[in-house]
C-alpha cells in the first residue's frame, strides 16, 4: 500500500501534539469566588463625575465631527472620480466613433 510513511508520519505528529488532560478534580481546585486583595476605590463626588461627563462628552463631540469630516472628505472624492471616469469615457466614445 502507498502512503505508509505519510501515514506512520502523521500519526506519530498526533501522538507528540497530544495535550494533558486536566482532570476535574484539577479545574475544580483552580476555580474559586475568593479573592485576595481587595481594592478600595475611592468615592466620586458629584463634581468630580460632573467634570468626567464634560470631558467624555467634548471627546466624543471631537470624534463624531472628525468621522463626518473625513467621510464628508471621502465622498467628495468619491463624486470627483466618478465624474472624472465618466468624463474619460464620454472623450473615448466620442474619439472612437
Amino acid at each position: 500500500m502507498s502512503g505508509g510513511g505519510a501515514i506512520s508520519s502523521m500519526v506519530a505528529s498526533i501522538k507528540n501534539n497530544r495535550r494533558e488532560r486536566i482532570s476535574k478534580l484539577e479545574k475544580l481546585k483552580n476555580t474559586s469566588n475568593h479573592r485576595e486583595i481587595i481594592i478600595d476605590h475611592k468615592k466620586a463626588s458629584p463634581e468630580l463625575l460632573r467634570k468626567i461627563r464634560t470631558k467624555l462628552q467634548l471627546e466624543n463631540k471631537i470624534r463624531n465631527q472628525k468621522a463626518i469630516i473625513k467621510t464628508s472628505f471621502l465622498l467628495i472624492l468619491l463624486f470627483i472620480t466618478i465624474y472624472l471616469i465618466n468624463l474619460n469615457w464620454l472623450l473615448i466614445s466620442n474619439f472612437l466613433n
